[in-house]
């Protein structure tokens, strides 16, 4: 059974500090379940859904479908993307969000390899990021406040699961990244729900 991790650079385990976390929650979960499933981490920095970035593999609606059509067959698919389009450059509503959200799913969905799909929105922003990072302004930390709403109504419309990060972890000094407790706090619920969806067993 294959369960892939497709996400930004919390999925890739980039700490506050901007070096790499060994004990990233997609790292935890390979442990976990190590001879039962193999886990594939698929995290980029700076990918956002379908924003433009310089370079091409930050663009999710770009590089979703050569990144997930390599492993043929996917058992349970883990997407966590958003943050980076809070960017200034980027969402400025929740529409903004939404639409390009639905646009990665879109084209995920049309690929028809994934038996199962689990949709997490983004950490909340610190309430300081615009002091933290010059990418974001207020209207950035306002609209990671919300996300979840948009996030739970494209899990309901392509009838896939979903997750509220903002309900486990939070970021550390950099405003935007998961502190190593929050990889810890995700990998428990992950495997919780890869339990019971996957495995079908019930703990």
């Amino acid at each position: 059974m294959k369960i892939v991790c497709y996400g930004d650079s919390n999925t890739y385990g980039y700490t506050p500090e901007g070096l790499r976390y060994d004990n990233r929650f997609s790292v935890l979960l390979k442990r976990y379940f190590n001879g039962k499933l193999d886990v594939f981490e698929e995290g980029y920095p700076g990918r956002t859904s379908a924003y433009m970035e310089k370079d091409i593999k930050r663009c999710g609606i770009l590089d979703v479908d050569s990144i997930l059509l390599k492993y043929e067959t996917i058992d349970f698919l883990i997407i966590m993307l958003g943050t980076n389009d809070y960017k200034i450059k980027n969402a400025r509503t929740l529409d903004d969000l939404k639409n390009n959200m639905d646009l990665l799913l879109d084209k995920i969905n049309k690929l028809n390899i994934c038996k199962k799909i689990l949709i997490i929105s983004p950490i909340l922003l610190d309430k300081n990021i615009a002091k933290l990072d010059l990418d974001f302004d207020d209207l950035s930390y306002e609209l990671s406040k919300d996300s979840n709403k948009v996030y739970k109504e494209l899990a309901n419309k392509y009838n896939t699961l979903f997750l509220d990060a903002k309900d486990i972890a939070y970021p550390g000094a950099d405003g935007e990244h998961f502190t190593l407790d929050g990889h810890f706090k995700l990998a428990s619920e992950l495997i919780k729900i890869i339990n019971k969806e996957v495995l079908n067993i019930e703990k």
